[in-house]
């Protein structure tokens, strides 16, 4: 487990976690309907932060977004005390969208997350490189698993944690083009719930490996997992959250949960399948709260401040009503808190799912409990490569064999399609980096004799690249230029994830372990290797396929492996000398 010895909030609510809490306790909402939002044609019900706002005032080239993010980790480290500067303390980044604000066709570096999450470590004199996850809405609770498995490791002592995103006309209509925004405050769980609302704000949790008389809670375990179905739609069967609250709460007495903070995020679709996920788990019967309806949705903020929230209330007792949910409405059992209650016990669940299949849960219990920390003394550290190929736009190899492509058109990749006999409409529907993506591990899953029918919950997926999904942004960016002619599309919005092409690589393979996606400055062997070396510690997990996937304005660069525990002498270690011969590195 790992300590958190600071945090903090900034949003529209206030400027301070205490400020925030204060104001969910009392029913605020800064949630309002905007017209004319951004240039937007259509009226959109947020929570933003007001144009005076002093964070708006930036200086030396720092964003707005990057303003918010340094300011939060300031006001955490107030109760941390740590010197943030220190070789011992990694900064992880947790956004969606970063500054798509500043995207033009003209290159800037602000666009890049790396180069933001770069910003915001520099300012604090830390050397080592900060780590992005974006992982769609999953992001602040996948950095947070990320700090656990950080610090538990003993990679580092301290972890600073940040989410935030800030809205823009990109945000907005793209989650317009999916028809989920609610034109009213949203009402998670009601039976006349219309939709989501967005919103701006970041957070921060300052966590810390060493034991704290005065931390104010307790990260025990997280997980991810992927629902292999579909791209922006959750599971019908909730099976991947239903799995990740399966390997949470293992050998836990879940009437020790005081609440379950879901994700909430007031659509038909996200409601249902957290409902039916804890009816699998047999927790139907603990109370439910979302804040959703206090903050709205904020994105890659929401994992990070909805925790911090979650725990301030259980720290004084409390559960926190469900705000909205007058009328509940789900065909599976749910208990949505009605009124702010006392409780005693001393532990809580935080869930969270996303586009790309992703899900993520989190178990987190108040400072003064005491639980074994996770074993993974066992864990086989034999890790193989089990296949490998590379592909720079031009030429294929698998596992060293060039793989010859018969010219049948302009496109290169479709070309591999037809020569490589491979059966997959959906291909057709896919952006570029999801098609490279898929046809590279397509041919190694086939080298290595592994089919795509079997559900398989012991395959992961950790993927890297350098400018997230920034061809797609480009594209969808032009399709909603002209507001005379505003059809902004769902198809090209959902690739504006970058973690989308490991949600179709699980889904046509059937994937339902962790998939992951991570954005770094440049290829680093070093840090795949300890991404694997980690995620091979789970027990559960028998084989990650990883590897670096960049698509950025006609140049592709694709590398990739699987990885497998596995004792054969025969096939190569997996280490830095093998993975740079095998991608000509």
């Amino acid at each position: 487990m790992i300590y958190c010895i600071g945090h903090n909030i900034i949003s529209p609510l206030g400027t301070t976690s205490e400020e925030n809490f204060e104001a969910v306790l009392s029913g605020k909402t800064e949630l309002k309907q905007h017209d004319n939002l951004f240039g937007l044609p259509e009226m959109c019900c947020v929570s933003v932060f007001r144009d005076d706002s002093v964070f708006r005032q930036v200086e030396n080239d720092i964003t707005f977004l990057e303003n918010l993010m340094i300011h939060s980790v300031k006001k955490a480290n107030e109760a941390a005390k740590l010197d943030l500067s220190s070789p011992d303390t990694i900064f992880i980044i947790s956004t969606t969208k970063g500054n798509v604000s500043y995207l033009s066709e003209n290159e800037d570096d602000r666009i890049f997350l790396w180069h933001s999450a770069e910003k915001i470590s520099n300012h604090f004199g830390n050397a080592n490189e900060p780590l992005v996850i974006s992982n769609a809405c999953i992001s602040g609770a996948a950095a947070q698993v990320e700090a656990l498995r950080l610090l538990d490791g003993k990679h580092f002592k301290n972890a600073v944690v940040v989410g935030g995103d800030v809205l823009s006309k990109f945000i907005i209509s793209g989650f317009q083009s999916f028809k989920a925004l609610s034109p009213e405050r949203c009402k998670p769980f009601d039976k006349n719930r219309r939709g989501l609302n967005l919103g701006e704000a970041v957070a921060t949790i300052i966590y810390t490996s060493e034991p704290k008389e005065k931390a104010d809670f307790v990260l025990e375990n997280g997980a991810i997992r992927n629902d292999a179905r579909h791209i922006s739609a959750p599971s019908i069967e909730a099976e991947g959250l239903f799995n990740t609250l399966k390997e949470i709460l293992k050998n836990i007495d879940i009437q020790d949960i005081a609440f379950i903070n879901a994700h909430g995020t007031a659509t038909i679709y996200n409601d249902e399948m957290e409902a039916l996920a804890l009816n699998r788990m047999a927790m139907q019967q603990i109370p439910v709260n979302s804040l959703k309806s206090f903050f709205s949705h904020t994105l890659g903020a929401a994992g990070v401040l909805e925790t911090i929230i979650s725990a301030i209330a259980l720290n004084k007792s409390l559960i926190l009503k469900s705000v909205g949910c007058d009328e509940p409405d789900c065909k599976h059992e749910i208990h949505p808190v009605s009124e702010t209650t006392s409780t005693k016990k001393r532990a809580f669940v935080k869930m969270v799912s996303g586009f790309g299949g992703t899900n993520a849960a989190l178990l987190l219990r108040l400072s003064d409990s005491t639980r074994n920390k996770i074993d993974n003394s066992d864990f086989n550290d034999s890790l193989r490569i089990i296949v490998s190929a590379t592909f720079d736009g031009d030429n294929l190899f698998l596992n060293d064999k060039n793989i010859e492509i018969q010219q049948l058109g302009d496109n290169i990749l479709t070309n591999i399609y037809k020569t490589t006999g491979i059966s997959y409409p959906k291909f057709f529907k896919m952006d570029t980096m999801s098609k490279a993506g898929f046809l590279v591990s397509e041919l190694m899953l086939r080298a290595a004799g592994i089919d795509n029918e079997e559900p398989k919950e012991d395959f992961t997926i950790a993927l890297f690249n350098r400018s997230a999904s920034s061809d797609d942004d480009l594209t969808y960016l032009k399709s909603i230029k002209d507001v005379t002619n505003y059809y902004p599309s769902p198809s090209v919005f959902v690739y504006t994830l970058p973690n989308i092409v490991a949600g179709e690589i699980a889904i046509r393979n059937k994937f339902k372990g962790e998939s992951s996606f991570y954005v770094s400055k440049h290829l680093s062997v070093k840090e795949i290797i300890r991404q694997v070396t980690m995620i091979m510690q789970t027990k559960s997990v028998n084989y990650v396929l990883c590897g670096w996937v960049e698509c950025f304005k006609d140049d592709i660069d694709i590398r990739m492996m699987l990885v497998k525990k596995d004792n054969d002498d025969n096939s190569l270690i997996f280490n830095e000398e093998n993975i740079n011969k095998k991608w000509r590195i």
